[in-house]
């Protein structure tokens, strides 16, 4: 399987093979993933939430399936089919831009990679947001569902598939520099904002007798233009901003492991005690 992102995973269940070897090297597992941005999305007829109540525009219009924005009835514009998914695309534009041709819009980009135990963070995907100026009342993304494919293909094979939803704000460009402060921290007015959610729990398995977890998270700074505070993911407004998705393996200590270590901790308090 190719790339397409992620992002992002359900309950993949136990994959479970016993051997029984307690002094197994660390595992390591190779994975694939494949991500597209559903066509199923919603957009408003001017700015999203926040500001649109200002511009006094409040008109949402449903995207029904398909592509093009004939097929799908809005203004939304998906190209660049995702293998695998029905219905899913890697990128998506919108709105009246202002300078002819660079539109705002969303590409997913899925990685396959290797997962080894307590070796850190690996991305799996990056979501970029082409972020330009658009022009009043124009037509833009309000909400989108994006659906991720993940593969194990190597020591074992398993799969896990989710979508999760996006909603986004798409600022007045205020040229005298009067944003929300709460939400701008880069130099050109006005950062936009989205809000994730689905993100996927973590998966639990076992694998030669041993216990480990898969875990994710989204992550952007500064410097890639996506900044995540608590729900809030910030954008840099007339930037390209790249956001990604990471996910770790970590093993589960044995039960008496942590008996082992408790049993130090005690041993070591009583001593200090005593001296």
């Amino acid at each position: 399987m190719k790339s397409g992102l992620g992002f992002l995973v359900a309950a993949l269940g136990s994959a479970v093979l016993f051997a029984g070897s307690a002094a197994a090297a660390p595992l390591s597992l190779t994975f694939e993933t494949s991500s597209g941005w559903l066509a199923d999305g919603l957009n408003y007829n001017g700015y999203a939430p926040q500001t649109r109540s200002r511009n006094g525009v409040e008109t949402v219009y449903d995207c029904a399936a398909g592509a093009t924005k004939a097929l799908n009835g809005c203004g939304l514009e998906f190209y660049n089919a995702a293998e695998g998914i029905a219905q899913g695309y890697t990128s998506v534009d919108w709105g009246n831009p202002l300078v002819a041709g660079q539109y705002s819009g969303l590409d997913i980009a899925s990685y396959d990679g290797v997962l080894e135990a307590d070796a850190g963070w690996v991305d799996t995907g990056m979501i970029t947001h082409r972020n330009r100026m658009v022009r009043s009342g124009s037509v833009t993304l309000a909400e989108l569902n994006l659906f991720t494919v993940f593969d194990i293909v190597s020591p074992f094979v398993a799969q896990a598939s989710s979508a999760f939803g996006i909603s986004f704000t798409e600022t007045v460009n205020n040229p005298y520099g009067y944003c929300d402060a709460d939400i701008q921290f880069s130099e050109v007015p006005c950062d936009d904002y989205f809000n994730i959610s689905g993100i996927p729990l973590p998966i639990e398995f076992t694998f030669e007798g041993r216990k480990y977890v898969i875990e994710f998270r989204l992550w952007g700074d500064a410097d890639s233009g996506f900044l995540i505070e608590d729900n809030l993911l910030r954008t840099a407004e007339n930037s390209d901003n790249d956001l990604f998705v990471q996910a770790r393996l970590v093993s589960v200590p044995e039960p008496a492991t942590i008996a082992v270590l408790g049993m130090g901790l005690l041993m070591l308090s009583l001593r200090r005690q005593k001296v």
